[in-house]
């Protein structure tokens, strides 16, 4: 029910003050799902962050981080695999590092699990 209304409100946001409103950092991923598209030129895309070249890890804070969170929560299975929402809240703690790690390991093979988002995890993120 709250994703719905928070979806709601982007819609009349959107209505409103036309689609160049940006995402806010503190947006749900509700509200990230509905704004997650594939674009020229980027590939998969959520609203926070355009860029490969930010290094991520533990510890990480910001969009860069709300961005890989919404990629894997909106564009992945990381859902039926795991029964629980990634939360998309630009902190990446251990949560979002077990994330990572599924996602490399079931997008990209055994051999790229490291737990952290570089150039690779970005370019297959994208892509998804």
């Amino acid at each position: 029910m709250k994703a719905r209304k928070v979806l709601a409100t982007a819609m009349i946001t959107v209505a409103l003050f036309g689609s160049s409103v940006a995402m806010s950092p503190t947006a749900s991923a509700a509200t990230a799902a509905a704004s997650c598209k594939k674009e020229q030129g980027t590939g998969w895309f959520c609203g926070y962050y355009k860029g490969t070249g930010a290094l991520l890890a533990e510890g990480s804070k910001g969009v860069a981080v709300f961005e890989v969170q919404a990629l894997i929560a909106n564009t992945t299975a990381y859902y039926a695999y795991h029964n629980t929402e990634l939360a998309v809240d630009g902190q990446f703690g251990p949560r979002t590092r077990a994330a990572v790690r599924w996602f490399q390991a079931t997008y990209m093979g055994s051999g790229h699990v490291d737990g952290i988002v570089g150039p690779n995890t970005w370019k297959r993120l994208r892509q998804t």
